[in-house]
This record gives structure tokens, C-alpha cells and sequence, in this order.
């Protein structure tokens, strides 16, 4: 084995391990315990619901849709939470359930067929859901970091692993049976594999990438639903702008590349909402019911008039871009708590501090002629489109759920900032 691969190796374990805990249960108190908790049931609630559904009435009964049970509309109160719970681990029935209709809840179902497992009791069950989720999801950073590790050095690789430690809004979804954060990272994930083997041996793969991307988004959408999901289908471009920069692939050829993959991804995305309004249609027994709340799902989230709304559903379509976009630089990214104090950065101080180190590098002349370090650099800032595409094409659905949407920035735009600032920091040490 390669000093190379050895390094791969044990970053990713080690760094799988280190990332572990907090990603389980915010085991260092990153993120404020009362809040943490209160967040993780607030969605989590859905799937434990479906659980109870799925126990009753079967994997398909209202659908196979998450929802909530024993209330007739949406509440958000701290008893009705615990009422879900309570009724999973005391193995009881819900004499009502509406159902969520924004997700196709595939979740609810994987979980459901390991709820049959009769040998473990139902709160191990959970704990093992959970433990399942927070490793998928730590194994994805781990691997990022041992990718950066490799490729730009130890340092780039660290941080990536520290940046993630320390962020509240990867803690935050890391381990949540609802969100699965692992998901929205699959497509970008299968497609540098893909990328990286077809440069070795030589090839494009195009039949594999984007039959490839096509599931991976479906498995998306189906563990996570439709939540930013523009920075999903950014974010799986990341790779091919990286790759095409740094093997100069020629423009013709890289433009229709992207048109397929692109066209792929969105393919993946039409797919997944015939889904969703084939199990509201079923729920409902009316395919032109679930047909219109598809609409107005997309007319609330995105191309809704004021005039329509009241309330704070008025003021998002209201709200301007830049006021949402402020929103979510002025967010707080990571939380360090130290002995005699508590260190809270902003993600437009983030944006910062990436800036100030590419702005390092050009003025070291290190980006002339080098396009290794021009790939890096180009990629990184590319990757900043992903949560801005959310906020931008999503302003009113964004402008409200700021308690969600800041992780947006962690797909893969800061991420790639801390290897950055990692291979720049490196660089200013090495001997030229």
C-alpha cells in the first residue's frame, strides 16, 4: 500500500471516529443542548410518526407519506413532539394522521423494515437510526477531508475536519433520520469517484455518470426530499468544473458535458416529484388534487404574489434578495467554546478569510501557470452558486426557515474554503 493511500486511509477512519459523536448527539455541546434537542424532534417527529403509521396500517398505508399523528393540523408545540415519541416506544396507535406531503419519506419506510427486527426494543431501535445516520454522514466529511489531505496536505485535510466539528449547521442535521445530510452530498460524491477512475484509465464514462447521477439524486430526493435541493444539483456539477479545469478539457466538449448532466440531474428531479404526486394521489384517491398542491407548494416556495399571502408568507414575497441572502451571511456558522470564553464566526466572516487567502495566493504569483491551483481555487468559488441558488430561486421559502437553510453553505462552498485556507497556509511554508 502507498504512503498515499495510507494517509487516505487514516484520515478517513480517524476522522469518521472524530466527527462521530458530535454528529450522534452533539456530544461537545457545540451547539446549545435546549436548542439542539428541541430541533432534532421538531423534524425527526415526521419519521418517528411514520413508524407508527407503518406498524398499524403497513409501509403503504396514506401513502407511505411521513406525517404526524392524533392532531388535526400542523403543530409545532414541544407536547405534540413527545406525543410521537411516546407512542413509538410504548408501542401504541394514533387515532388520526395527516400526512407530510413535501417528501416522498423513503426514509420512513427503510426504517420501518428495520422496526421489524423483534429482538430490539424500540428506543435501541431509535439509538440505532440515529447512530446509522450520524456515521453516513460523518464518513462523508471524513472522506472530504481525506480527498483534501492527499491532494493539497495534512493541514487542508485537518480543517476540513475541524470546520466540521466545530460548524452548528452540520452538527445540527448530522445525525437527523429526517434530513439524512448524507444524501445531499451522494451525487457530487459518485461523480469525482467516476471522474477520478475514467482519468486513470483514460475515459469518460458518460453511460455510468449519468445513469449514476440519476439514481443519486432519486436516493436524494427520497431520504431528504426537496430541501435545497438547487444546491444539490450545483453541488454534483462541482466535481466536472474541477476536472475540466484541471485537465483543460476543451470548452465545446466540457459545455455539452454539463448540458447532460445537468439535464440528468433535473431528469432525476422530474422523477422524483412524479413520485411524490403518485403517493399524494393515492393518499387522497385524486391525481388532480395532488397535482395541485404540487402548484402551490411550488407558488409558496417560489413564484408567489403578495397579494396572494398574508402574514409572514406576504413578507417573504416581499423580501428582497439581498435582505435574504444578509440573512444568511450574517448566520452563525461555528461556535468555539473555549474555557473562559465562547468564539461565534459568522459565515460572511468565513467568506472572508477565504477571500483574504486566495487573494494570498495570486499575489504570490501562485496561481500563473499552475492549474492545479487555479482548479482549486476556481472550484471553491464556483461551489458558492450552490447555497445562493437556494436563496436566490427560493427567496421566499428561504427568508422564512433561516432555523434550516444556513447549512446550505456546508454543500460544499466552506468545506472547500477550509481546504483552501489549509493548502494556502502550507504553501506559505513550503521552499519554492
Amino acid at each position: 500500500m502507498t504512503k498515499g493511500r495510507q494517509k487516505f486511509l487514516l484520515v478517513f477512519i480517524l476522522g469518521s471516529l472524530f466527527l462521530l459523536p458530535n454528529f450522534y448527539r452533539n456530544k461537545w455541546n457545540i451547539v446549545n443542548s435546549t436548542y439542539y434537542e428541541e430541533w432534532q424532534t421538531r423534524y425527526d417527529r415526521l419519521v418517528i410518526a411514520r413508524l407508527v403509521k407503518t406498524r398499524q396500517e403497513g409501509f403503504f398505508s396514506a401513502g407511505g407519506l411521513l406525517g404526524l399523528g392524533d392532531v388535526t393540523n400542523w403543530s409545532y408545540e414541544t407536547r405534540t413532539n413527545k406525543h410521537q415519541y411516546k407512542t413509538y416506544l410504548e408501542n401504541g396507535e394514533f387515532q388520526t394522521y395527516i400526512s407530510y406531503r413535501s417528501n416522498p419519506g423513503l426514509q420512513g419506510i427503510l426504517y420501518g423494515i428495520l422496526d421489524k427486527i423483534p429482538v430490539i426494543p424500540p428506543k435501541q431501535k431509535l439509538q440505532l437510526f440515529r447512530g446509522l445516520t450520524a456515521l453516513a454522514s460523518a464518513m462523508v466529511f471524513a472522506l472530504g477531508a481525506a480527498v483534501a489531505a492527499r491532494e493539497l496536505g495534512l493541514l487542508a485535510g485537518l480543517l476540513v475536519l475541524l470546520s466540521a466539528f466545530f460548524s452548528d449547521w452540520l452538527i445540527l442535521p448530522a445525525g437527523s433520520i429526517f434530513y439524512n445530510l448524507w444524501a445531499f452530498y451522494l451525487p457530487a460524491i459518485f461523480a469525482a469517484y467516476l471522474l477520478t477512475r475514467g482519468v486513470k484509465k483514460g475515459e469518460y464514462p458518460a453511460a455510468l455518470i449519468h445513469w449514476g447521477l440519476f439514481g443519486c439524486m432519486l436516493i436524494k430526493i427520497f431520504f431528504s426530499g426537496f430541501e435545497l435541493i438547487t444546491t444539490a444539483l450545483i453541488m454534483a456539477t462541482v466535481p466536472f468544473i474541477h476536472f475540466a479545469v484541471l485537465y483543460k478539457c476543451p470548452w465545446k466538449e466540457f459545455l455539452m458535458r454539463m448540458i447532460k448532466v445537468v439535464g440528468v440531474l433535473m431528469a432525476g428531479i422530474v422523477m422524483g416529484l412524479c413520485v411524490l404526486a403518485i403517493q399524494i394521489a393515492v393518499m387522497e384517491h385524486n391525481f388532480l388534487g395532488a397535482m395541485s398542491y404540487l402548484r402551490y407548494t411550488v407558488d409558496r416556495r417560489i413564484t408567489g404574489s403578495s397579494e396572494n399571502y398574508v402574514s409572514v408568507l406576504a413578507d417573504s414575497m416581499n423580501a428582497s434578495v439581498f435582505t435574504v441572502i444578509g440573512k444568511y451571511l450574517s448566520a452563525n456558522a461555528m461556535t468555539i467554546p473555549l474555557p473562559q470564553a465562547t468564539i461565534n464566526i459568522a459565515y460572511w466572516q468565513l467568506i472572508a478569510v477565504f477571500l483574504f487567502m486566495t487573494v494570498v495566493l495570486y499575489l504570490r504569483g501562485r496561481l500563473k501557470g499552475n492549474v492545479k491551483n487555479v482548479a482549486l481555487v476556481g472550484t471553491t468559488w464556483y461551489s458558492i452558486l450552490a447555497p445562493l441558488s437556494w436563496y436566490v430561486i427560493f427567496k421566499p421559502h428561504s427568508y422564512i426557515h433561516t432555523h434550516i437553510y444556513p447549512m446550505a453553505w456546508e454543500m460544499p462552498f466552506v468545506p472547500l474554503g477550509f481546504a483552501l485556507c489549509g493548502f494556502v497556509i502550507t504553501d506559505l511554508f513550503r521552499r519554492r
